[in-house]
């Protein structure tokens, strides 16, 4: 990530009035020509798009217009790594991990009035309860009368009853 410097430059730069302006001073007058709020991440995006090695970011800068909004500024002080920047990469986690969370919590919710209404259903249906013994009974004899069933099959057909020999 790029460093910031840990101080504003003190040589002047000199302008048509004969005075002289500190880096402070013109980042400052350029951010308040493009309405740019004066955050200190904005400054240090300035300070290198004015003064910092990699020019591109004053190219990108101009190509936001006259007023660039805050989110095309942070994308491109996102983008080129910048120290003051880095914490909104950990906001944008924790929103979208917010977000994931909610979106769980929903569905949780969503599942459990699915599993509540369902419930409600079978108490209040009067049969609900003797229907289900009643199915669970049939299955039961099912699976007992398919047992016996192949039993029988196989003792027709003469077929040895299927045995785990240990060399198997």
């Amino acid at each position: 990530m790029k460093g910031s410097q840990a101080g504003v430059s003190t040589y002047f730069l000199g302008n048509d009035d004969g005075e002289a302006e500190t880096e402070l001073e013109t980042i400052g007058r350029r951010m308040a020509e493009l309405k740019v709020k004066n955050l200190p991440r904005n400054y240090q995006l300035f300070h290198e798009a004015l003064y910092g090695q990699d020019r591109s970011i004053a190219g990108e800068i101009s190509s936001l217009g006259r007023r660039p909004s805050q989110t095309g500024l942070d994308d491109i002080g996102l983008k080129h790594r910048l120290v003051s920047h880095c914490g909104l990469v950990a906001r944008k986690s924790e929103r979208d991990a917010a977000q994931m969370l909610r979106e769980v919590a929903n569905q949780l919710a969503e599942g459990l009035r699915k599993k509540q209404r369902v419930v409600r259903e079978i108490e209040t249906a009067p049969q609900a309860t003797a229907d289900l013994d009643c199915l669970n009974a049939l299955l039961s004899n099912l699976l007992l009368y398919e047992t016996e069933l192949t039993e029988r099959l196989r003792n027709c057909a003469n077929l040895p009853e299927r045995t785990h020999r240990a060399d198997a």
